[in-house]
């Protein structure tokens, strides 16, 4: 009688394919978790952003619909008259000690969401929020063949959300916006 010798192959070879497969899984398992927190973060970025965005808007309706006041407060925060020219290359120095900035103030202190509560279910002012931090003149000049003042200003906004899925805290968002605003004389 001859023995019958099997070197028994099949045990090492679905022990070793159930093995790699595991490992697939859990690698999977890893990578799943880790795109569901990247895409909370890109979702409280996305948030955080559009609502600075919002925040400047708000601010540029306001400078369409007041272009005269934003000239005036704007001339009036450099220190010089607003019924005044401002000529470009010209010796003629603006006081910036004399400035009031007070009227840019008022003029950009209403474009925030303490103004404009949501009307969102789910969403309380605490949640989101945005700004108009600050509102500055870079330059002015006028242009006296076009009998223009030309303003070039700029606004800083900040958005802020809060996320409390993915044990994510408040994030702020900061954005600059640079426009150019004209008058004429």
């Amino acid at each position: 009688m001859t023995k019958n010798k099997k070197n028994g192959i099949a045990l090492p070879l679905v022990l070793t394919f159930v093995v790699c497969i595991m490992v697939f899984a859990a690698a999977l398992v890893n990578f799943r978790k880790e795109s569901k927190q990247q895409n909370l973060t890109n979702l409280h970025f996305l948030q955080a952003n559009f609502l600075a965005q919002s925040a400047v808007q708000m601010m540029l309706l306001k400078l369409s619909a007041f272009p005269q006041e934003a000239c005036d407060a704007g001339v009036l925060s450099l220190g010089c008259c607003p019924f005044r020219g401002i000529i470009a290359g010209s010796n003629l120095t603006a006081n910036a000690a004399a400035g009031n900035p007070d009227g840019l103030v008022q003029f950009y202190s209403d474009c925030n969401t303490t103004k404009f509560p949501w009307k969102v279910p789910g969403i309380t002012a605490s949640d989101w929020k945005f700004s108009v931090t600050d509102f500055k003149v870079i330059s002015a000049f006028t242009n006296p063949d076009a009998r223009q003042l030309i303003i070039s200003a700029q606004t800083k906004a900040v958005g802020e959300a809060t996320m409390l899925r993915g044990k994510m805290e408040t994030r702020k968002e900061e954005m600059i916006k640079t426009v150019k605003l004209t008058r004429e004389n």
